[in-house]
């Protein structure tokens, strides 16, 4: 009964979970073997899409159903506001309801932002195991497994106005967050601080100006891997088929 009070008790204790320890490099080669098994699949699954969809809207219903009930933070750190959140989101309602913007969207945040989280887990101050912690992994895994089956299998593809589009909403979402944090003392979309020590300190506003360049770079480069990668296999295709 004690462990299950624990599982979801709303007050903070030393985190115990260990990065790179071996419950975390379970779970990197877990991400590691399932994403290689979905980046091989040759063709669409429905199922697959519905699977992962209700997963993703269902961690997140969980999520905020415990931060409401606890009362833990919930305006600080209980939004959906987050990039994954917004992703686990975008895609989860993308792929149940097949709306191919949606799943751009998540896909592009979703694939750098669960590889990103899973390497180095921001985790509420709980010890290991709490519901926050499970949301996470869990949450985190399938958005890098559905970005993955939405760009490699789905073939979503960026275009030029998909990165248009792309670049436009994470700038809006950031100056957004930025004056939000500094309103209600959060930090969200890691715009008042990185999720894990980088070792200097930079003034809000040119460490809030840095992230903003770091995710133009990535959607830029994403735009570019993506196109790549198409174009390498339609020309694989192309010289298979003569």
């Amino acid at each position: 009964m004690e462990n299950v009070l624990n599982f979801f008790t709303n007050k903070p204790s030393p985190i115990n979970f260990m990065t790179f320890g071996p419950v975390h490099l379970l779970i990197l080669f877990m991400a590691l073997i399932i994403s290689i098994f979905i980046f091989r699949r040759k063709g669409e699954n429905r199922r697959i899409e519905l699977f992962i969809g209700c997963i993703l809207i269902f961690q997140q219903i969980i999520l905020y159903s415990w931060y409401f009930i606890s009362n833990y933070n919930s305006i600080k750190e209980g939004l959906p506001l987050y990039h994954c959140r917004i992703a686990i989101i975008f895609l989860g309602l993308g792929l149940i309801f097949k709306s191919r913007n949606l799943i751009k969207l998540g896909s592009y945040l979703g694939i750098f932002g669960s590889i990103g989280a899973l390497l180095f887990p921001g985790l509420d101050p709980f010890s290991f195991p709490h519901i926050t912690q499970f949301s996470f992994f869990i949450g985190h895994l399938f958005l890098l497994w559905g970005s993955i089956y939405s760009l490699a299998v789905k073939k979503v593809g960026m275009s030029k106005l998909d990165l248009n589009n792309s670049l436009i909403f994470i700038n809006i979402y950031h100056v957004l967050m930025y004056n939000l944090n500094r309103y209600i003392n959060s930090n969200y979309g890691y715009m008042n601080s990185p999720p894990f020590h980088i070792g200097i300190y930079l003034p809000p506003l040119l460490y809030g100006l840095l992230v903003i360049i770091v995710f133009n770079v990535v959607l830029v480069g994403e735009y570019i891997l993506i196109n790549k990668i198409h174009i390498y296999k339609e020309n694989d295709n192309y010289n298979l088929a003569f």
